[in-house]
């Protein structure tokens, strides 16, 4: 009975929005910083130097915030140059500070930080193995009071368990956002090159989510395509 009813709850989810940037562009989108932001052969490509190590970009369903402070955002990411890649939900550019879901390449870790401007601050970590030139999956979920993230390398399913979560008390819709932390080249210069492709942002999942209950989903799933 559970599994049937977590398998309605998830199979009702509702996407928010999303953006393979096959069009070309990233419209839609607001960019951070001076970096630069082109959509290249169907991916969003986020680039630079000078003295600023890092790029963001956000947006919400049709402007700068999301309708709702609840939602699973998941992105494909690829590290070519520079330190981390990832994305922040909840993500304002007026707030004390921002939750971003990183690869970190430096720490070989999957890692959820509470990002101040002027410092940043490690919320939880776990292991994860970061190439550069690789694509991965990440997903970032905000609900309540928890947040939640994982991750999973090219060609395996999407993991059923959380690898971080945490809680704060950050209650604003804000924004979905992509992030990339740039490497420092000499005393001032920093470079940083990082991809991002299919975005979508939806409904977020039941936490109650058990083994048995994913169990039961993939079971009426796999039972509803034979039919």
């Amino acid at each position: 009975m559970i599994a049937a009813v977590t398998a309605i709850l998830f199979l009702g989810s509702t996407v928010l929005f999303q953006d393979n940037f096959d069009d070309g562009n990233a419209d839609g989108w607001f960019t951070v910083g001076p970096s630069s932001y082109l959509v290249q052969d169907g991916r969003y490509h986020f680039s630079g130097g000078g003295a600023v190590n890092d790029a963001t970009s956000y947006r919400g369903e049709t402007g700068e915030e999301m309708s709702t402070p609840d939602y699973s955002m998941c992105t494909d990411v690829e590290l070519d140059v520079g330190f981390s890649g990832g994305m922040m939900v909840r993500y304002s550019e007026d707030g004390l500070y921002n939750i971003m879901l990183v690869l970190s390449e430096q720490h070989q870790a999957l890692i959820l930080f509470r990002w101040h401007w002027s410092s940043i601050e490690l919320m939880k970590s776990f292991s994860f193995p970061v190439q550069t030139g690789i694509t991965y999956s990440m997903r970032m979920q905000c609900s309540g009071e928890t947040i939640a993230g994982r991750a999973w390398l090219p060609g395996e399913n999407e993991p059923e368990e959380w690898f971080v979560t945490a809680t704060d008390t950050l209650s604003r819709s804000g924004a979905a956002a992509l992030f990339a932390a740039g490497t420092s080249k000499g005393s001032t210069d920093v470079y940083l090159s990082c991809f991002f492709d299919n975005v979508i942002v939806e409904t977020p999942e039941p936490w109650a989510l058990t083994q048995t209950s994913w169990a039961g989903i993939k079971m009426l799933i796999n039972h509803d395509h034979a039919h």
